[in-house]
């Protein structure tokens, strides 16, 4: 087994792999990507993130390099060429390689950049226990929906939350509507009915947000989407964060605020059983 990289043509050691000093995502972020996990050597909802990656693609004028049924083919490649028997794949595509400045010629095209790791490992006992988040002023642009790797104000707050012995931090507006979280979408749940944000340009609509969605309909799970306040999440009976990565994490606390009876409840045990086993 071997972390991997992808740089454009050619699979590489990941130890091995860099980037030209003129890249665009190094110099501006200017780039997209995505996060794809593998359940037992398949990548799981494959087809939502590259949909979301041309989504992304599209929404920055940037032109994909090569087609999405080519990227496929690479990233199945690439899992059985790393070889971990549960893989992250991280996708990366850039606007390309020139010398800086601030507008690109129409010439330019994107480099596109995977890395193939082991899946990251988590305690336990964040989803046996569940996790305390940190509220922090929403600081962001407003084109959250598009899924850029321009994350600066995510690793501030982040970090702001690590610092102070969180779990993660969740962004909310002036007016006290809650957005998401820095890595997570966010769900809460009151009198058995799940509540999380709308996928608008102020969100990601994560594809762990939306497998959930459409699980809960299949499963005859009442769910809206709609703004929720800040003090109604820190009224909710439970409250539960999503990404790829974790599938699900119970939050038991926010701020100095413990949600519901501070234990992670029955209606986020059967979200979490939605999943397939990893």
């Amino acid at each position: 087994m071997l972390e991997t990289a992808y740089l454009n043509n050619t699979f590489i050691p990941l130890t091995e792999a860099s980037v030209p000093i003129n890249d665009r995502g190094l110099l501006f972020a200017d780039g997209i990507y995505e996060v794809i996990i593998s359940r037992k050597g398949k990548p799981f909802l494959l087809d939502e993130h590259l949909a979301r990656l041309q989504k992304s693609a599209d929404a920055i004028s940037l032109k994909l390099p090569v087609s999405v049924a080519e990227i496929t083919e690479i990233i199945e490649t690439g899992i059985n060429k790393a070889g971990f028997s549960e893989s992250m794949v991280y996708i990366q595509i850039t606007r390309g390689t020139e010398p800086r400045r601030h507008n690109y010629s129409n010439e330019i095209r994107a480099n596109l950049i995977m890395t193939f790791r082991p899946q990251p490992e988590y305690a336990p006992e964040l989803f046996s226990q569940g996790v305390a988040i940190l509220s922090v002023p929403e600081i962001r642009w407003s084109r959250c929906d598009i899924k850029s790797t321009a994350l600066l104000p995510n690793v501030m707050m982040k970090q702001k939350a690590v610092d102070q012995g969180y779990h993660e931090a969740l962004f909310v507006t002036s007016e006290g509507i809650i957005r998401e979280c820095t890595t997570a979408n966010i769900f809460c749940i009151k009198n058995e009915t799940l509540i999380t944000p709308p996928a608008d340009q102020h969100i990601l609509n994560g594809i762990t947000r939306s497998f959930i969605l459409r699980q809960a309909t299949s499963h005859n799970l009442e769910h809206i989407e709609r703004d929720c306040s800040f003090n109604e999440l820190c009224q909710a009976d439970e409250v539960f964060i999503t990404s790829s990565t974790v599938d699900l994490i119970p939050v038991v606390k926010v701020d100095d605020i413990t949600i519901g009876n501070g234990r992670p409840g029955p209606v986020s045990q059967a979200v979490k059983n939605f999943f397939p086993t990893r």
